[in-house]
């Protein structure tokens, strides 16, 4: 409808227009006409030829009128010869004079344009008046009027009809897209749209909203991983906690308080601890935007979680080799990944925990290492998974919720760089790659 109006109105300007050009011309055609007709008079005249005027033919011909400077006619056309006087009062003093006349009293039209110009008969200043009726020059616009009233409303018909159907031919797979999409809920996002065959694009449209619901349905499965697993760990100490309190308050006489004190203090720091690492998790593993970006010195944040661990005493820490590392990334964050390296080196190591730092202008390299019994080929991909564990036991006593490897992958990953477990003599030996400059991923190692 919006182009069928634009149309119009574009159809409208250019009717004034051929209109407004239509009448110029003939207007010019009518000029023309009425001052060659008196200038052939003029031409008679100036060879001394008595004053004479030939009959007009039609509307289409100029009826002429000789006057001399006292306003005597000398000669007319038939159409001018009841006229007392010069058909226009302005006397053409010198070149060509024009004028037209409204509601003319003579002829058989109401209007006529005059041109003058002077002669000299029998060596006395005269005037000959060439009048041309612009009747031809009304019914021409009028004709061209009503041809352009009778074409616009076919082309304006024609413009619709066309674009309803083109129109409607172009969006028809954009509206069975968008009957495909309402159709699809949370529990149906393995669904497609139905792309056409011709890429042009509507077609990059349903290819990209199909890749929209394919990371919407890896979203939605990870989601439902994360609940599913972080409702499992958390039940274990909850139930812990219940378990203790209900045998105490069973037997409250019989019951050691203190050392409950104690066992319900260590499975709530446990679970202060899973929150804020399902915490931690959640807000690495989504699109929030991670903590501000600045330069950062690796190597004083792994100074700093050295000495938490060497403080604790359970392990010795070796650095080496160790340089300054200075990068773009968030402290938090790789303090973070620093901490949870460390921890789970300290977890694992029998009695040591070797730490190498190392950069060049583009790459820095961490390496944390450690002397216990070392991940298994097949396993060294899994460690990162959310909640894997190679020892459940072990690591349920000692704290661990098989979320600390998960944060470390999804906040290297943020920065744009790599984690990965290497072949070690003894233990495992995690390598973590950082880009200086993290607006610019690392290329994936083939």
């Amino acid at each position: 409808m919006l182009a069928v109006l634009i149309v119009g109105v574009g159809l409208l300007g250019g009717c004034l227009i051929v209109l407004a050009l239509v009448r110029h011309n003939l207007m010019s055609a009518a000029v023309n006409d009425a001052e060659q007709r008196a200038q052939d008079i003029a031409a008679q005249l100036a060879t001394g030829a008595t004053p004479q005027v030939p009959a007009t033919a039609g509307k289409n011909r100029a009826a002429v009128q000789i006057v001399d400077r006292s306003g005597r006619v000398l000669a007319a056309s038939p159409e001018l010869q009841d006229l007392p006087g010069p058909v226009i009062s302005q006397w053409p003093e010198s070149g060509t004079i024009q004028e037209t006349i409204r509601n003319a009293s003579f002829g058989q039209s109401s209007e006529y344009l005059v041109v003058g110009i002077s002669v000299a008969v029998a060596g006395q200043p005269a005037a000959v008046y060439s009048a041309r009726s612009l009747e031809p020059v009304d019914d021409g616009v009028e004709a061209a009027g009503y041809a352009l009233a009778l074409l616009v409303p076919v082309l304006l018909a024609v413009v619709g009809g066309t674009s309803w159907l083109l129109v409607g031919r172009a969006l028809r797979p954009v509206e069975a897209m968008r009957s495909q999409v309402a159709a699809i809920t949370a529990s149906g996002l393995n669904r497609r749209l139905s792309a056409p065959e011709v890429q042009d694009e509507v077609g990059r449209l349903a290819n990209t909203m199909n890749g929209m619901l394919a990371r919407l349905e890896q979203a939605h499965q990870r989601q439902r991983r994360f609940v599913g697993d972080a409702a499992h760990e958390l039940r274990s100490p909850i139930a812990t906690v219940l378990t203790q309190l209900e045998v105490g308050l069973a037997h409250p006489n019989e019951t050691d308080w203190i050392r409950l004190a104690q066992d319900l203090h260590r499975e709530s720091s446990r679970l202060d601890r899973l929150t804020d690492e399902l915490l931690t998790l959640s807000r690495s593993e989504g699109d929030a935007t991670r903590g501000r970006v600045e330069w950062v010195d690796l190597d004083e944040l792994v100074l700093l979680e050295v000495e938490a661990v060497r403080a604790r005493g359970k392990v010795t820490v070796e650095l080496s080799p160790f340089s300054a590392a200075r990068l773009r990334g968030s402290s938090d964050d790789l303090r973070g990944v620093v901490r949870n390296l460390l921890d789970n080196a300290e977890r694992h190591a029998v009695s040591q925990v070797r730490v190498g730092l190392s950069t060049d202008e583009m790459v820095a390299d961490l390496i944390v290492a450690d002397d216990g019994q070392g991940i298994p080929e097949t396993e060294r991909e899994r460690v990162f998974d959310r909640f894997f564990r190679l020892q459940p036991a072990r690591d349920r006593d000692s704290g661990g919720a098989g979320l600390g490897l998960a944060i470390v992958r999804n906040v290297v990953l943020s920065h744009g760089g790599q984690v990965s477990v290497r072949d070690s003599p003894g233990g495992a030996e995690f390598h973590v790659r950082l880009p200086v400059d993290s607006t610019e991923p690392l290329e994936t190692d083939g």
